[in-house]
């Protein structure tokens, strides 16, 4: 049985939490995933749509001065120089990039001002090669015609929603900014149901290991499992309230259109919840299960050693006997003794065998 590793890939040593610092101080609190960071920029709006790759930071004034609808995706984090940087340039509270930046952040969602809405939340993919959970921080700041995404590390999920806009019927061209707001934040709810769908199978792959003989670490497995659980867990419950606060707060940024559509996030999400609850049971029974499979091997171990210890007494008790060095025991000086104590050695360990399997003992 093959090992489940943690979420979270580890590719750098993680920059820890430093204590005394004032708030919003500007300090990247994670794992550093990519070595730069970049600036890409979507702007779209109705036949409109261009891409604009790597990006410098001065340019940025520019798109905002044009009245499209612009998406801002900001790939890395551990040059906190830049993120401070586009927080200067959108008015941002140092709170609200200190939040960015610690990408050990549960969840969340801020509703700052009638002018922005802050969004956290943790994308959940399976590795291809084995049923390993990579996990990423995005956090979604939303204007009136802007939308800036940020993100550890490049996400594939985000392919579907470019190839959706570069349609010039799509409602993602055609809607503002808070259509893509609830697509983006659509689209990684759905890769949780991925990530679920192969935990679900690891958990039928593990139920299988148990009764197998020749897998091991399973118990390993089965706690590594746990902890998986445990992060969806904790990804998915803050979501949860964040969204249902999010569907609650009434503001401009948001049309009543895409409330609708938050309401079927936000049901899915408690589908999810429901089946990581009913998982977190299975992996409990699953352990209980190898624990009593593990005890009834050993039982049955010892049952056999037992049968074999006890085959033997009788036959110890006869080779003891007649090996003591006395000069006068009778039988001690026949032609064919050497045979018959192995003829009687046989008879018991016979009859023994033969009452032990009547007793259906083994």
């Amino acid at each position: 049985m093959k090992n489940r590793k943690p979420p979270k890939k580890i590719h750098k040593p993680a920059i820890p939490r430093q204590a005394g610092l004032s708030p919003g101080t500007l300090v990247h609190i994670g794992r550093v995933k990519t070595e730069l960071t970049k600036i890409d920029v979507v702007q779209f709006k109705n036949e409109y749509y261009k891409e604009d790759k790597n990006i410098t930071l001065d340019k940025i004034p520019d798109y905002l001065s044009q009245e499209r609808n612009t998406w801002i995706q900001v790939t890395g984090l551990q040059d906190t120089k830049i993120i401070g940087e586009i927080g200067k340039i959108f008015k941002l509270h140092p709170l609200v990039i200190e939040d960015i930046l610690n990408t050990e952040h549960h969840p969340k969602v801020d509703y700052i001002d009638d002018q922005t809405i802050f969004l956290t939340i943790k994308t959940l993919q399976n590795n291809s090669k084995e049923y390993d959970l990579d996990s990423d921080q995005v956090s979604l700041l939303l204007f009136k015609n802007v939308l800036i995404t940020f993100h550890e590390t490049p996400l594939p999920l985000y392919n579907p929603i470019i190839e959706r806009m570069q349609l010039p019927e799509g409602r993602l061209r055609t809607r503002g900014v808070d259509y893509l707001f609830y697509a983006l934040i659509d689209v990684i709810v759905d890769n949780y149901y991925v990530a679920i769908e192969k935990t679900g199978d690891f958990i039928d792959k593990l139920e299988d290991a148990i009764f197998d003989e020749t897998a091991n670490d399973v118990l390993e497995s089965i706690q590594l499992l746990k902890k998986d659980l445990l992060f969806i867990k904790k990804s998915v419950f803050p979501l949860r309230e964040a969204l249902g606060t999010l569907i609650k707060i009434e503001t401009p940024l948001i049309d009543q259109l895409q409330i609708r559509y938050l309401n079927d996030v936000y049901d899915h999400l408690m589908q999810i919840y429901e089946n990581i609850e009913s998982f977190r049971d299975l992996n409990s029974g699953l352990k209980d299960i190898y624990l009593s499979t593990l005890s009834n091997k050993m039982n049955q171990i010892m049952k056999l050693l037992t049968i074999i210890s006890t085959i033997f007494i009788p036959l110890t008790f006869i080779v003891g006997l007649y090996g003591m060095n006395f000069d006068f025991m009778p039988e001690l000086r026949l032609k064919y003794g050497y045979l018959f104590v192995w003829i009687a050695m046989l008879i018991i360990s016979g009859l023994m065998i033969r009452w032990f399997a009547k007793k259906k003992w083994f």
